[in-house]
This record gives C-alpha cells, structure tokens and sequence, in this order.
C-alpha cells in the first residue's frame, strides 16, 4: 500500500500544472475543445512511449463495456472541472473538485465491501474538513462551483470503477485506450465550429498539458492497483496542497488564513491515514523511492 500512497501524492503534486494550462488555454477556447486536445495529446505521448518501450497495448474483450463506461465518467468530470475553472478560481474549482474521494471511499466500501477502519475514516474527515474550509462557501451558490461538484461526483464515481476493474488489464494499457477513446468521445463537440487557430505559446501548453495529463493519470491508476480507495481517499486531498503555491505564481491568487488552517487539517488527515497504513516517511524518503518502483513497473508486462 506503501507504494500507492506515493504514486498519488507524486500525482496530486503535478495535478495543479495541468489545471493550470487548462485555466489558460480555456480563456480563448472552448471546454470541450481543451478536454479533447487534454486527452487526445496524452494519449499520443502515452502511445509513442509504449512504442519505443516495446509495451503491447491490451483491451480485455471482456471489459470493453466497462472500458466505455469509465472513459465516459472521466471525461463527463473533465468537462465539469474545465468548465469550472473558466466560472471560478482555480483552487476554488479544485476544492469543489474535491468530493471524489469521499465518493469513491463510499462507494468503495458500500458496494466492493472494501474495510473502513476508525483512523481512516477521522483521516478522511480531517481531509474534507480541510478542503471545505479552503472552499469557504458563501451565501450565492455560483453555478461554476456547482459544476466542480459534480465533476468531482462523476471523478468519485470513476475512481472506484477503476479500482474493481484493475484485475483486468494493465495500467500503461489502461492510459493509452482511456486517452484516446476519451478524445474520439469528445471530438463531435471539440469541433463544432471547425479547427481553432492555435498561437504558438498555445501548441506549447497544449503539448505540455498532454505531457503532464498522462503522466498524473498513469500514477493515479497505479496507485488504485497498488491500494484500496478507502486508503488512498485522504492522500487525494494533497492537490489542494499543490494548488495554492500553482495559483499564487500563475494566477496571484493569494492563500488566506483561513486555507493555512485548511491546509493543516488536510496534512494531518494524510499523516492519520500513514499511520493506518503503517506507512514510514521521512522527510522526501517516500517519493526517492518512486522512480525504482516506476523502472521496475516498466520491466513487467502491463
């Protein structure tokens, strides 16, 4: 579970950088247009690395419904989440963003039957208490945090599909086929009223946003094969954590009191939930061990 844990926290903390470039790119373009070139770029990276690393691409025959069904979850919460940070600031969408894992804990231990111990559960507490306090809602109820709430649903919804499907396929399989299915999804929408004209600075974004997308997606569902939702749920809450330091230097936006405090309740509800998981951090010790996890990854058939 140890592994798991730090395959989501590296996740969480490149997470903000593609909410970031598509803050921007969705200034001048439409949602459904910046989903598309989100996944489709990530898919096309993912495929011409599987390429040079001679990695076979598998498509369980008897999960392709469920393969539809989770692309279609995910990028139903991408185009909330997209469509959020055009309404909202970016850590205000990212922390609406933010009920997945208490939807994925949920469903997980409803429907999987996956264990909900005392100290995950006042972890997972911690967490959401933490990212409500960064949210500080306020009387009006604006229609884009709205819809980062329901991008989170539909995420919380994916995220635990994805947990009981990962007996039947590989992760690297896994991110080329979502991607480009996703993208093929997408595209009627993305193209509606013909190609955008790109400025150059936007090819860069667009490269690095797919970049950056498979990289954050093929951690996330190796993290689901390596631990339960109902562990990984608190850990979920560090892209919040990521997020400030992404919006004050991008964006100026300026954290508060009030998300300090929110982000030491979501600090201490990750460590609780180290703790359940007899997880041994010292300092950055945890993440130095991901690039040998990630080699040896590569070495096994996926």
């Amino acid at each position: 579970m140890k592994i798991g844990v730090g395959f989501l926290i590296l996740a969480m903390a490149l997470t903000p950088l593609t909410d970031g470039f598509s803050k921007s790119l969705v200034q001048n373009h439409t949602t459904f247009f910046v989903v598309f070139v989100r996944y489709f770029s990530a898919g096309v990276i993912a495929l011409l690395l599987a390429i040079v690393l001679k990695k076979p691409i598998e498509i369980p025959r008897n999960d392709r419904l469920g393969q539809v069904f989770r692309t279609a979850l995910m990028m139903g919460a991408m185009v909330a989440l997209i469509f959020a940070l055009s309404l909202v600031p970016l850590a205000k969408a990212v922390g609406g963003f933010l009920i997945a894992p208490v939807v994925a804990t949920i469903i997980s231990v409803i429907m999987l039957k996956e264990k909900m111990c005392t100290t995950r559960l006042i972890g997972s507490l911690f967490s959401f208490i933490g990212a409500y306090i960064i949210l500080k809602p306020e009387g009006g109820f604006e229609f884009g945090t709205f819809m980062a709430l329901f991008g989170g649903f539909l995420l919380g919804c994916y995220l635990a599909a994805t947990r009981r499907a990962t007996v039947h396929g590989g992760a690297f399989s896994t991110l080329i086929v979502q991607c480009l299915l996703g993208a093929a999804m997408i595209a009627p929408l993305a193209f509606i009223g013909g190609f955008p004209v790109l400025s150059s600075g936007e090819v860069i974004y667009i490269l690095a946003l797919g970049a950056v997308s498979a990289i954050c997606h093929f951690l996330t569902v190796l993290a689901y094969h390596k631990a339960e939702a109902s562990v990984l749920a608190p850990f979920f809450y560090f892209n919040i954590v990521f997020a400030i330091p992404v919006g004050y230097f991008w964006f100026l936006e300026v954290p508060s009191l009030p998300t300090l405090i929110g982000l030491f309740c979501i600090v201490l509800g990750g460590i609780l939930a180290m703790i359940s998981v007899r997880v041994r951090v010292s300092g950055f010790t945890g993440l130095f061990a991901l690039p040998v996890e990630f080699a040896r990854k590569f070495n096994l058939k996926v």
